[in-house]
């Protein structure tokens, strides 16, 4: 009989129980168990500290496994963030003590199990409590609980109780088994007064000293110990639980051999390598000395400065401010972000858009790149206005004056269903680092052209010929716009050197160059005259170009060009609104793909400014200009005034620390 009727027990449960027979429902076991070792596992006791990530599978995998007795132990209640991975987390088990619920999904596989729970976790003063007669304790504590974690395992050391620490470590599992009369889990991890902070580096050197699970995690920034937390998986916490069942049959049946501290193991499908080893003295070996010193210091670069996809409205923000935060993050030429909002009403705000002609010789054709910057905050608000049932309508508005004409915006509710792409607003960004060189697949290819829209069509240089001549292209334009006074200017208001994320402009970190180079950079940028002592007798933008240029020009899976289909100049401005919707689902619809992307406006500017030898101080500069036009004419098939989006494409091989964010939503919207 139970040691007391379970919390979420229902009376069909208990109407069934007496139905249940225990070797008909683990019968599959047998062949890998014997009958009488299945009476064993019956009668054996298995404490289960934490019921949460790994903890409830461990719960369950044992139970299934046949065991008859258990202790399980945890303070905490499911929440909506535990649905990835822990195995009683479900909308139906939201706010419910994880104690209660695992404890009945037991109950529920095997009606007979003894259970007792310790639904205040375990403390100081119930640690014996919860490790009586115990034949083996499972660790299933969230990473960062050492304080009672450290006490569990010593105590269980000191009374004899084999002890399992298996941990889910991105896409595969490390573990450690820790068994009596072998190292103890304080000789082998070595936390005794340490820093809390240094705690955690030496338990998960301890844990997966090789670290065969960083080449999985593709945002470091989402470590952080400091803030206590970190990413899982579902698939990590199944591996542990397996893992865990298989040494629990070897030691509570005594069969084959116990791999123990000072051992260690690591299993990692994502790379298809599994690793086993032994390190005599567990961390206060020499080398994991050095792995746990080089281990704090890489966290500390990895931990997150700020927060770079903040909200800056509130839950309950009016709709039309809600629409207006997740636009914002529209792209725009340098993170420029040349737009203001001046709200009309609950449905209708006013676009102003800054352009000041010649001000900027990067905005080429009278400004086109703020009215494909237009087009793209446009078809964002469309995108983010879905989310809510309903979709915008806008017209220009031209000043007497003939300055620069302002948009005006109106919301109309419809029943069209959420766009897709709203969920990729965000986290579309520019990445200029080298992509892997895997080709994009024809599934792929038609999605892109698809969203590219009727009046677009995409061109594809994808042959190692084909990117070097693009390569070429974009090193000539690398080479002109870093040696010009005319470049450097902006270069200095537009690359910030002070933050990862910046709100303005671009991080210097996130452009493309290694440290070293930026730090030279940084120290140029700051005068014209550096950067023309730099470029003279030190090759800078030769070395430059080779990281900005060579090496990621050549490894993309793809270079494209989005162009018109008819090359016609003198287009109105709404055709370039227009077709910057477009560009914005390109871009949007290469994210949803899983593809990085890096514009690549460079030449197409230089090509327009060619003939333009007042916008230059110096004669060469139009000349170099020129052949940059003819090049590209020559590669494209096309004049410059036919190209509406340049870059190349691929799959990123990791994800930049570093990206552009925005200004706050308060910060564009005009007062009075």
């Amino acid at each position: 009989m139970p040691e007391k009727l379970l919390p979420g027990r229902t009376q069909a449960m208990d109407t069934y129980a007496p139905q249940f027979d225990y070797m008909t429902a683990f019968s599959r076991n047998i062949g890998w168990v014997t009958e009488a070792e299945q009476q064993i596992l019956r009668l054996k006791k298995v404490a289960v500290a934490g019921l949460g990530g790994v903890g409830g599978s461990h719960a369950l995998t044992l139970a299934r496994l046949g065991l008859g007795h258990f202790h399980l132990a945890d303070f905490d209640r499911f929440d909506l963030a535990n649905m990835n991975r822990q195995a009683g987390a479900f909308v139906s088990t939201i706010d419910a003590r994880k104690c209660a619920v695992i404890s009945s999904m037991v109950s529920d596989i095997n009606p007979e199990a003894q259970i007792t729970d310790f639904p205040k976790g375990v403390t100081d003063g119930s640690i014996e409590a919860f490790l009586k007669d115990v034949d083996l304790f499972v660790d299933g504590l969230d990473f960062f609980v050492l304080d009672i974690r450290r006490k569990l395992f010593a105590r269980a050391y000191e009374m004899g109780i084999p002890a399992i620490t298996a941990a889910p470590l991105g896409l595969g599992v490390a573990w450690i088994t820790f068994m009596p009369g072998k190292m103890s889990f304080e000789q082998y991890f070595r936390l005794e007064s340490l820093p809390l902070n240094r705690q955690y580096v030496n338990f998960m050197i301890g844990l997966a000293p090789k670290a065969l699970h960083k080449a999985a995690l593709v945002d470091p920034s989402r470590v952080d110990f400091a803030a206590k937390a970190g990413p899982s998986t579902n698939m990590a916490c199944q591996m542990a639980s397996a893992v865990v069942g298989t040494e629990a049959v070897k030691i509570l049946l005594k069969r084959g051999t116990v791999k123990a501290a000072p051992y260690y193991h690591q299993f990692s499908p994502y790379r298809g390598r599994f690793t086993t080893g032994r390190t005599f003295g567990g961390n206060a070996h020499p080398v994991r000395r050095i792995k746990s010193l080089l281990a704090a210091r890489w966290l500390e670069k990895i931990a997150p400065k700020t927060a770079p996809t903040a909200d800056s409205v509130s839950e309950n923000a009016p709709v039309l401010l809600s629409i207006l935060d997740l636009a914002r993050w529209a792209p725009s030429g340098d993170n420029e972000q040349p737009w203001r909002f001046e709200i009309l009403g609950k449905d209708k705000l006013r676009i102003h858009l800054n352009y000041q002609p010649g001000r900027n010789v990067y905005e080429y054709a009278d400004g086109r790149p703020i009215w494909l910057a237009a087009g793209g905050l446009l078809e964002t608000m469309d995108i983010a206005a879905s989310q809510y049932g309903f979709t915008c309508h806008y017209s220009m508005e031209t000043p007497e004056d003939g300055g620069t004409p302002s948009i005006l915006v109106s919301f109309f509710q419809n029943t069209r269903p959420t766009d897709p792409l709203v969920h990729f607003v965000k986290t579309r960004s520019v990445n200029r680092w080298p992509y892997r060189q895997q080709p994009l697949d024809a599934k792929e290819k038609a999605l892109l052209e698809q969203a590219a829209g009727k009046e677009l069509t995409i061109q594809w240089f994808e042959t190692h010929a084909e990117r070097w001549a693009i390569t070429r292209l974009n090193m000539m334009a690398t080479r002109l716009r870093l040696g010009i006074v005319e470049c450097h200017g902006i270069h200095k208001n537009a690359v910030n050197f002070k933050s990862q994320h910046a709100q303005f402009g671009l991080p210097a970190s996130a452009i493309g160059l290694d440290p070293l180079t930026v730090r030279i950079m940084r120290w140029a940028n700051a005068e014209w005259w550096r950067t023309k002592l730099l470029n003279r007798y030190l090759g800078g933008a030769i070395a430059a170009s080779l990281q900005l240029d060579i090496t990621p020009g050549m490894k993309a899976g793809a270079h494209f060009i989005l162009r018109w289909r008819d090359d016609k100049p003198d287009r109105p401005l709404e055709d370039w609104i227009r077709v910057g919707r477009q560009m914005q689902r390109f871009w949007l619809t290469a994210e949803s793909l899983g593809l990085s992307l890096q514009p690549s406006f460079a030449p197409v500017i230089f090509a327009h400014g060619a003939g333009q030898q007042r916008i230059w101080r110096e004669r060469r500069t139009a000349e170099k200009a020129k052949r940059i036009g003819e090049r590209l004419e020559s590669l494209f098939g096309c004049s410059a005034d036919a190209v509406v989006f340049p870059g190349r494409i691929g799959r990123a091989r990791a994800l930049p620390q570093s990206r552009s964010t925005r200004l706050p939503l308060d910060e564009m919207i005009l007062k009075g």
